[in-house]
């Protein structure tokens, strides 16, 4: 018996599922694909259609599948972009439709500080880059400089280009008599909330009780963005603006 497991949504980590499960939205992480294959030695289909995400969740995830006792195939319909090509690379076998696509680039991240926090930063981004980069060198036998540029690129593949590079085993080859139906696709780029989630938003929202204390909180960002619109100014031209008091 095959397993089939989709690969879709955001690759999210463990801490942050609540969040996407209260709003019905899709999402991929490391305990959802460890519970499918806890315990199994059956051959495993991922079916992949994803943006990408966490890179640490990612690793969790190709580290299970590299793991796992069973075979594990894997087949892009849609998008393997960023962390979810990573995921692409733990399985024993990688096929790719026809019209997917394949997008492989470097960490980043954000934050704040002075100039050595970000120096930190910088160095703790390129060894993650490191990091990632040892799943497409497993893959396709590319030194480790080579994989590096390819990243460095943001490099996008189509099937055909992924079969070239090594990144994949095979184009899913859709025959006439319909033996493997060919995917619906959406362009799942688009950056659009579902209205789904939209009209369950707004329900809790108005549903939800407006504290004192949430007001003074408002009140209190907007009186901070305010005295900040232009710290040039010197310290007698600035308005003098008291906080609210509820």
């Amino acid at each position: 018996m095959t397993v089939k497991i989709d690969i879709k949504g955001p690759i999210i980590s463990d801490e942050n599922s609540a969040f996407y499960d209260y709003f019905n939205l899709p999402y991929t992480s490391p305990s959802v694909i460890n519970n499918e294959l806890s315990g199994k030695t059956d051959e495993v289909e991922l079916i992949i259609n994803s943006n990408g995400g966490d890179v640490y969740a990612a690793s969790d995830i190709w580290t299970s599948l590299k793991s796992y006792s069973g075979k594990v195939t894997a087949k892009i319909y849609g998008m393997a972009a960023s962390a979810a090509s990573v995921i692409a690379m733990g399985a024993d076998t990688l096929e790719m439709s026809p019209t997917a696509r394949m997008m492989i680039h470097n960490s980043s991240t954000y934050g704040e500080g002075n100039h050595n926090d970000f120096d930190k930063i910088s160095d703790v981004l390129k060894g993650t880059d490191k990091s990632i980069a040892q799943a497409y060198m497993g893959k396709t036998g590319k030194s480790e400089k080579e994989v590096l540029d390819i990243m460095a690129k943001t490099s996008f593949y189509t099937a055909d280009e992924a079969l070239e590079a090594g990144l994949i085993d095979s184009v899913i080859n859709f025959k006439n008599d319909n033996t493997e139906e060919a995917p619906l696709f959406e362009n799942s780029n688009s950056g659009m909330i579902p209205q789904t989630v939209i009209d369950k938003f707004a329900t809790v929202a108005l549903d939800a009780p407006i504290s004192s204390d949430l007001v003074k909180d408002v009140a209190d960002e907007v009186v901070k963005k305010l005295k900040n619109v232009d710290t040039h100014k010197s310290k007698n031209e600035q308005v003098n603006i008291d906080p609210f008091v509820f």
